[in-house]
């Protein structure tokens, strides 16, 4: 990280000696858009927007809805946030002052950080992936296949924890593709049966991968793609209405290889790869609220929380009670990420609810 913020102190010394402008802190009227970050729990929240500018004019993206949030694996002071038409934002400070980059290219639809080297960023715009390998400064990109088709979109991404150059990408055209050269040549791996909305890759083993669809399901790879398993099968599916429709997903960092999924019914846990789930008894009924998102503490697994219209829900003892606090925005808790340095501060990012 050092890289990162020598880079910016050098253009903000250069900027100030050139120009003689200082770096204003000065915040606008607080709009309930961007990032929400709090240092205990979800009981209080701060609205963190801040662009970093060598002027005295504030600048921030407090009223902006975001398409998605990423977290640098080697660093959660690093978050980079996805918007539909501004660009993407970044900051290495968790969110005390934010930069902007990719401007004017289109809607950001996803973004990857390389768990390996902090430097190495992918971005998906259209059906384009663009890549830089110093920190946001430049950027390039390759086509996976040409065809400029609104409807197959790059939709995920997600890059292999011990080769920074291996790439998987998801596609809403329901394609997953890979690149063993940082995203100079692609292949096909697999098409599915619908769009492709995440890629999981399992830290401690990069052979196992987890593609989730829109509303048919999460598919499992051992072997790196050569044969697929999903993971719920027609008992369960039959048991539990709407199983299949995705509305968050993570990897449980407190075990092996386990997952938190939200669905329309609800909250599911597997501390197995997904061979068997628990359904978390929630305080609202099934199918009753839509769940935006999920977050598990890294330092214990008994912490869970999800969000949904206007409230957080925090568990202290796996879900079988419940704390609810409301949220600083009338928009949706689409984000959520718990630093697994400081498990008591959450980030929050937030889009317009769609009636």
């Amino acid at each position: 990280m050092k890289r990162k913020f020598i880079a910016f102190s050098l253009f903000c010394l250069t900027a100030v000696l050139l120009t003689g402008c200082v770096i204003s802190f000065k915040a606008k009227e607080n709009i309930d858009g961007g990032v929400f970050v709090s240092n205990d729990k979800g009981e209080n929240w701060s609205q963190t927007s801040l662009i970093y500018r060598v002027s005295d004019i504030a600048k921030t993206f407090s009223n902006i809805d975001l398409i998605g949030m990423t977290v640098d694996p080697l660093d959660s002071k690093a978050l980079y946030v996805a918007t539909h038409d501004k660009g993407m934002f970044y900051t290495y400070d968790g969110g005390t002052g934010w930069h902007q980059t990719l401007e004017n290219k289109g809607r950001i639809n996803t973004i990857a950080i390389s768990p390996r080297e902090s430097c190495i960023i992918y971005v998906a715009i259209a059906n384009r992936i663009y890549k830089s390998t110093d920190c946001n400064r430049h950027w390039d990109y390759q086509l996976i296949e040409p065809r400029a088709d609104p409807n197959n979109q790059i939709t995920a991404l997600a890059v292999d924890n011990n080769d920074s150059n291996i790439v998987y990408a998801g596609t809403s055209g329901k394609g997953l593709f890979n690149s063993a050269d940082g995203g100079y040549s692609w292949h096909v791996i697999k098409f599915f049966d619908d769009r492709i909305v995440k890629l999981l890759i399992l830290p401690s083993n990069t052979n196992i991968i987890y593609v989730v669809t829109a509303s048919k399901g999460i598919f499992k790879t051992t072997d790196k793609g050569q044969t697929w398993t999903e993971l719920f099968n027609d008992e369960t599916k039959k048991q539990y209405a709407k199983l299949l429709v995705y509305r968050d997903v993570i990897l449980d960092p407190t075990v092996e290889d386990g997952l938190l999924y939200a669905c329309p019914y609800g909250l599911f846990r597997s501390g197995d790869g997904g061979q068997s789930w628990q359904n978390i008894k929630l305080l609202t009924p099934p199918d009753s609220v839509n769940i935006y998102s999920v977050g598990i503490n890294p330092q214990n697994g008994q912490e869970i929380y999800y969000g949904i219209d206007k409230v957080l829900y925090r568990s202290e003892d796996g879900g079988a009670n419940w704390i609810t606090r409301n949220l600083p925005t009338v928009r949706a808790p689409e984000f959520l990420y718990i630093d697994p340095a400081n498990p008591s501060r959450l980030y929050l990012g937030v889009q317009q609810i769609k009636q």
